[in-house]
């Protein structure tokens, strides 16, 4: 054979086999194929600030308790996988005979702190956080690529829209247009916009019976009202308590100070009210109110008209649904009784609870 022929044939055995072993090798050692990115979207938080998240996000933390309570409502508690801590205390226990899931739930911070390693192992699309979160555990949490969304249920600049106290220059009207905001984030948010729409739509509904039977009664008519808390605390101007007082009807006694603050018993006694509110999870404190001696010169005590708010009326900082499509409504039927007669708010309540939560009330008062 021709030597020139012998070594072509010889490279091309040598080329065939190096493509076969080639891609024997190749079959072995492919990397597989990485995952493909989410799709993402933006929106805009309460804080005002663009935020870019998954469009679909599967796993979510919830370190506000009262956004925590809206994604019940929404019943999308499927998507949680992180809660904040203590939102027993928070919110209601009964939450968790309503989702027992919610009890089996890591618990990787509260409303002003994030342990982070706990929060990175839960892997989270996103985390939902309140306005008053401060900034740098905000940062620190995006520095691991995690979006943060803070909600804060009222309507204001970032100066205001960032603290605990806002100073509101009307705070009924921050409060309502701020409550229909957060609601359409998070139902954004969660997938379950329809549903939100309809929450907000509900609470607003039974706010206007309200308005419509209390329209004539003239400013200084309205009943005197305390909201009684552990160690003689109360909330003034700038809470959705004295928003929820006011449209029931009442004036909150407390309306000259500002925010969340102790006061004494001797201001209580000046103040004189006709009303006092106590938190179903004070339940202590309206006994001691009742019982002390030092407290029966005053008005309401002496007409015993000390009530504890059922859960479903909320009636502190922030308005949650369950307070304006319900709490408003029960606090102007005690206060005024014969303007709401014919509501029954047992079939009320439960129809509310049943809608959304997916049970009938099952609280206490």
């Amino acid at each position: 054979m021709n030597k020139r022929y012998g070594w072509l044939i010889v490279l091309l055995i040598i080329s065939v086999l190096s493509t076969v072993l080639s891609g024997c090798n190749s079959s072995q050692v492919t990397a597989p194929t990485p995952p493909a990115k989410q799709e993402t979207r933006t929106v805009v938080d309460q804080l005002g600030k663009t935020v870019t998240i998954p469009k679909d996000p599967k796993r979510v933390v919830c370190l506000q308790h009262h956004t925590l309570d809206i994604i019940l409502e929404l019943q999308a508690g499927d998507k949680l996988v992180g809660v904040i801590n203590k939102w027993q205390s928070l919110i209601s226990p009964t939450l968790g005979d309503i989702y027992p899931r919610l009890k089996e739930l890591p618990t990787p911070g509260d409303l002003e702190t994030v342990n982070i390693e706990a929060l990175t192992k839960l892997n989270p699309d996103l985390v939902l956080v309140t306005h008053y979160m401060p900034k740098n555990v905000i940062e620190q949490i995006e520095k691991l690529g995690i979006p943060v969304v803070a909600v804060s249920l009222y309507k204001a600049d970032y100066e205001q829209a960032s603290k605990l106290n806002p100073n509101l220059k009307d705070p009924d009207n921050a409060y309502t247009e701020g409550f229909k905001e957060g609601l359409a984030l998070i139902g954004s948010i969660m997938g379950k916009e329809q549903k939100a729409a309809e929450l907000v739509e509900y609470a607003l509904k039974n706010r206007e019976i309200v308005k419509e039977r209390l329209k004539d009664i003239p400013s200084n008519e309205k009943v005197s009202c305390y909201m009684a808390n552990p160690d003689l605390f109360t909330y003034g101007t700038g809470k959705y308590t004295g928003v929820i007082i006011d449209r029931a009807g009442g004036r909150n006694v407390a309306e000259g100070i500002s925010g969340y603050k102790q006061v004494t018993l001797e201001q209580i006694m000046a103040w004189n009210p006709q009303v006092i509110f106590v938190q179903d999870r004070y339940e202590k404190v309206a006994e001691e109110i009742k019982t002390n001696p030092a407290w029966q010169g005053i008005e309401a005590v002496k007409s015993d008209k000390v009530y504890i708010a059922p859960e479903y009326a909320k009636p502190w900082g922030h308005p949650c649904p369950e307070s304006m499509a319900l709490g408003e409504l029960w606090l102007a039927k005690k206060l005024y009784p014969d303007k709401f007669a014919d509501i029954d708010l047992q079939t009320t309540v439960n129809d509310f609870y049943t809608r959304f939560y997916g049970v009938p009330y099952q609280g206490k008062h």
